[in-house]
């Protein structure tokens, strides 16, 4: 591969897009729960409609972000307790790490005196050694995430934003309004496929078709339970 090429896929496939994860999360599960909602609550009862919907999304978005931050605040603390064991196995048991970090090099290709070389030159300072560790033993790329409040409010907001898509209709004096409810959200999950694909290696066309069906199998099975529910 040339450097041209190299330059070529850095522009197509930039180094961001972390934040996706959150903003997937939430908006898939605002969009099909609310949607669900809308659909199963209309044919029973349509008077406040639009007050009770808004009410669920409201406290669906809170949840979401409470889940979101207590998860990311979980994985978090996980993480610093493991590179916490790795330091101190580092300070306490350093020729078994060393065994380690040379078998971990060893398997990457490492032979010889290049081996000794890196392997002497990771462990002569403890906060490299330690990188080394969390980096190819842990498997721990990015040390410094986004704060877990950062990141429950990114799943909360993107409830709220993909519930809110749904009730539009029901604001709209027209007629079909779950049709509305359903094209709007298809819309939204085919636009947001396609801007997902930018950050990912897939094309806009997939990425926008995998959203989209997601989001209608997942309306759909709730629809259907809802239906037999409402039947018993």
């Amino acid at each position: 591969m040339t450097e041209l090429d190299v330059n070529s896929m850095e522009e197509q496939h930039p180094h961001r897009g972390a934040w996706l994860r959150e903003i997937v999360f939430g908006l898939n599960d605002g969009l099909v729960t609310t949607l669900v909602f809308v659909m199963v609550v209309s044919n029973v009862a349509s008077s406040h409609l639009v007050l009770i919907a808004l009410g669920e999304v409201i406290a669906g978005g809170i949840s979401m972000a409470l889940g979101g931050y207590l998860s990311a605040d979980t994985a978090v603390n996980i993480r610093d307790y493991r590179i916490a064991t790795e330091r101190l196995e580092i300070q306490n048991e350093p020729d078994e790490e060393r065994a380690e970090l040379r078998d971990i090099y060893s398997r990457k290709g490492f032979r010889g005196g290049l081996l000794d070389r890196v392997v002497d030159h990771l462990t002569e300072d403890e906060d490299r050694w330690l990188h080394a560790m969390v980096t190819d033993e842990l498997g721990v790329v990015d040390e410094t995430e986004r704060h877990p409040v950062v990141q429950g409010l990114l799943v909360g907001a993107s409830f709220i934003a993909g519930g809110i898509i749904p009730v539009i209709p029901f604001l709209i004096p027209i007629a079909y309004q779950q049709v509305w409810a359903y094209v709007l959200t298809a819309l939204t999950a085919v636009v947001f496929g396609g801007l997902k694909a930018r950050y990912t290696l897939k094309s806009p066309m997939r990425s926008g078709l995998e959203f989209f069906i997601i989001v209608t199998l997942g309306s759909l099975a709730g629809v259907i339970v809802g239906a037999i529910l409402h039947a018993a």
